[in-house]
């Protein structure tokens, strides 16, 4: 499967459906692939830039494969969202990961690592949202 045409209709979605969602985590009907998101002007905030690369990074430390990576098409707004997919079906973990990356990326916080709490259940971090293509149960 080409994964990087996946992220790009990914991205193209959130832009087109999900705008309001600043940024979160999907599980794909693949086993073992989700996928990471974000709105946030990829092509023109540098601090968004470099979320996804410390999202590459962490990826890449924890043995986890990025399957494919891209942005949204648009006349005038190409750019602004982004999608990564990525080789793990880890959703508390990659939307830990995902907090951290936007904290550390912005200057808020240095340390990695720091949302595990939230990956153990504490709700008190930032509001990242997850899709489930599962009912509730």
């Amino acid at each position: 499967m080409n994964y990087n045409a996946r992220a790009k209709r990914i991205a193209n979605y959130i832009h087109s459906r999900r705008l309001e969602s600043h940024r979160g985590v999907m599980p794909l009907p693949e086993p073992g692939v989700s996928a990471l998101f974000g709105n946030d002007d990829y092509s023109g905030d540098g601090r968004t830039r470099e979320l996804v690369r410390r999202l590459f990074e962490v990826a890449h430390d924890a043995g986890y494969e990025v399957l494919g990576f891209a942005t949204n098409d648009g006349a005038d707004d190409a750019g602004c969202s982004w999608a990564v997919v990525l080789s793990t079906d880890q959703l508390d973990w990659l939307k830990a990961r995902l907090h951290d990356a936007f904290f550390e990326s912005h200057g808020l916080y240095a340390p990695r690592g720091s949302a595990l709490g939230a990956a153990a259940g504490n709700d008190s971090y930032a509001h990242s949202e997850t899709f489930s293509q599962e009912k509730p149960r």
